[in-house]
């Protein structure tokens, strides 16, 4: 693929105004004894309080000690993204710096994959740019959160199904599918893309062996449980755990309540969560000295309101929906191997969109909505007959764009 001779040093901007975003990345630091004192605590009842990203790295940090991934730590996702995260701890002494590398592997992805439709520049580095002014994948970039693992191979396996006309990447893409699905359950998408490209582009061949490529995926998500097997438990303990981690999911979802018809779908187009009580409490040290022992604890009056998405971009996410619906018609008509692409994005978000989901579910498929919006941003100038126009229409779109992501903050929620 030959490139146009300033595109990679613009990427390379791109690439270093995204780390400037996510400065704070670089001043976690893990301290396992902290995060095993508040585990401990959390687990003892004595606090009610250990965030997500602590959790997952002082589980990580269990695993790559040897804790095998079958005990009480894995009761809700597969071990993989732990691992990860684990093995930042071992190498940087910060558990979020391997997943901030990763997303940025992810921005050159999305690069890629739009270079393989866009002919003129610089169309192709809008997704890597749309992708690193979103909000929530900055945040989740920055933290010892899952998502970001599943987002990255996500990435990697579309690639791969677009480059499927090359003999390495087919078990590449089938590697890449198990390991996604291995970091979190949400990547399973990917299992109904490759027949879907398979029989779109022709190519019956794949499509006769995709049980086997099945195996190879299958194969590539129990590797990941390799301790397990050394710890000597066998397939079929994998599989009990598989079904326990389900049991678990079921819960979760019963505990959170059963929402109207596609709410997360509402949610990702309004940036709206839904109704809520607000209470502001005040915390105050009674006791003197720079660690106090005793506090007063008091509350405001309880208030209802409207809780928000902060992280809610209006000028990307309702429109990455709708250019998803766009280009899985156009691609289809025109560019098949290209349907992937929005039908990626339109399939988790028709399967988080039947229950009660959080938001940040959807980042695997996130950067394929944004790249279905610079799909149809391509479409646009490539059928315009005022080129000018469209420039000032696309350079205003992106101006737009980048003030609301630098500048614009949204309320967390908003008093009725």
């Amino acid at each position: 693929m030959k490139l146009a001779k300033y595109e990679w040093l613009i990427l390379l901007l791109i690439l270093a105004s995204f780390t400037l975003r996510c400065h704070s990345v670089f001043d976690t630091r893990f301290q396992p004894e902290i995060l095993t004192q508040k585990y401990s605590a959390y687990t003892s009842g004595t606090s009610n309080f250990l965030s997500d990203d602590e959790l997952y790295a002082f589980v990580g940090w269990q695993y790559v000690n040897g804790v095998p991934p079958d005990d009480p730590f894995n009761s809700a996702h597969p071990p993989l993204a732990k691992y990860l995260i684990g093995l930042s701890e071992l190498i940087f002494a910060n558990q979020a710096l391997l997943g901030f590398m990763l997303s940025i592997l992810t921005l050159i992805l999305a690069y890629l994959i739009s270079r393989r439709f866009t002919s003129v520049f610089p169309i192709a580095l809008l997704s890597p740019l749309i992708i690193s002014l979103d909000k929530m994948y900055i945040r989740f970039s920055t933290i010892a959160m899952l998502d970001i693992y599943p987002t990255f191979f996500a990435a990697l396996a579309l690639f791969l199904l677009l480059l499927s006309e090359k003999k390495w990447a087919t078990p590449m893409l089938y590697v890449t599918i198990g390991l996604a699905i291995s970091c979190k359950w949400t990547a399973a998408f990917l299992i109904f893309l490759p027949p879907v490209y398979y029989f779109l582009t022709g190519k019956r061949f794949h499509l006769k062996r995709y049980p086997l490529y099945l195996a190879i995926a299958a194969l590539a998500y129990a590797s990941t449980y390799a301790v397990t097997f050394i710890s000597g438990k066998n397939l079929l303990d994998l599989i009990v755990l598989q079904f326990q981690m389900l049991t678990v999911h079921r819960g979760n979802r019963l505990q959170m309540g059963s929402p109207p018809p596609l709410w997360t779908l509402f949610n990702f187009l309004t940036g709206v969560e839904g109704p809520t009580i607000i209470q502001t409490i005040w915390v105050r040290p009674i006791s003197p000295g720079p660690h106090p022992t005793s506090v007063s604890i008091t509350t405001s009056n309880p208030e209802t309101g409207l809780s928000l998405l902060d992280v809610y971009n209006p000028l990307t996410w309702p429109i990455s929906f709708s250019a998803s619906i766009l280009a899985l018609y156009f691609s289809a008509k025109k560019d098949r191997k290209n349907t992937v692409i929005p039908l990626s994005f339109l399939i988790l978000l028709g399967a988080l969109s039947s229950g009660k989901n959080l938001i940040w579910y959807l980042l695997p498929v996130i950067p394929f909505g944004f790249i279905s919006i610079v799909y149809m941003i391509n479409k646009f100038y490539a059928e315009s007959s005022q080129r000018i126009r469209s420039k000032i229409a696309i350079a205003a779109y992106m101006a737009a764009l980048i003030t609301w992501s630098l500048y614009i903050e949204v309320p967390p929620y908003v008093k009725f």
